[in-house]
């Protein structure tokens, strides 16, 4: 009898490739490439709910909007969106998954602290569901009260520099000659005036010694 020849192996292609693989280069690019071409079918992502927080309103699209505005558009180009709990030490994180039927998926995990009640649980999760597949997708909702916080809190800009320059030389002051009789020193000499008749009159001394005895 004939020995066997073993059976070829089975071709692993890129849809076949062990769980604990991330998807090829080639499976992200496909994937891509159908997110690209679902964003312009999106449909309005205006903000349709809004939350005070410490007194501040706050305006934002929440999951029922926003998956009803994109998931339509994705599941036209193949696009799934999952998502899912998992607990790490000290609470647990959201993870939020979009895959493509071709094996690219890509993946957003947004971490919550520990939660006591069930409620404040579902409601970091809902929150974590909303923020990851914005991330995922690159869109995000606008807002304009955040957007006058952000303006508001944003350091001042710097004052511009100005370029040094020595000190300028003290200019000596002014000269205001007094009034004499409408005599103006800046403009004509001082006139000539006689002395009184009274005056002593200067003589220069005498020259003969017996003047003085």
């Amino acid at each position: 009898m004939p020995a066997s020849t073993p059976a070829p192996a089975p071709d692993r292609g890129a849809d076949q490739l062990p769980p604990n693989c991330g998807p090829t280069t080639q499976q992200l690019a496909i994937l891509d490439a159908a997110i690209a071409t679902a964003i312009p079918a999106f449909g309005s992502l205006a903000p349709n709910a809004s939350a005070d927080i410490k007194g501040r309103k706050h305006s934002y699209l929440n999951l029922p909007g926003l998956l009803e505005a994109v998931r339509p558009a994705l599941l036209a180009q193949q696009v799934i969106i999952t998502n899912s709990i998992g607990l790490v030490p000290g609470g647990f994180v959201v993870a939020t998954t979009l895959r493509h039927s071709g094996g690219g998926w890509r993946l957003s995990q947004f971490p919550v602290l520990s939660l006591t009640s069930n409620s404040a649980i579902g409601s970091a999760a809902t929150s974590g569901f909303r923020v990851n597949l914005q991330l995922l997708l690159g869109i995000c909702a606008s807002d304009e009260e955040a957007a006058h916080e952000v303006a508001a809190q944003a350091p001042a800009a710097a004052p511009t520099p100005m370029p040094w320059q020595p000190p300028a030389a003290a200019a000596p002051p002014a000269y205001a000659a007094p009034p004499q009789q409408g005599y103006d020193m800046t403009t004509a000499a001082p006139p000539q005036q006689a002395p009184p008749a009274n005056a002593l009159q200067w003589q220069p001394a005498p020259t003969d010694p017996s003047a003085y005895v």
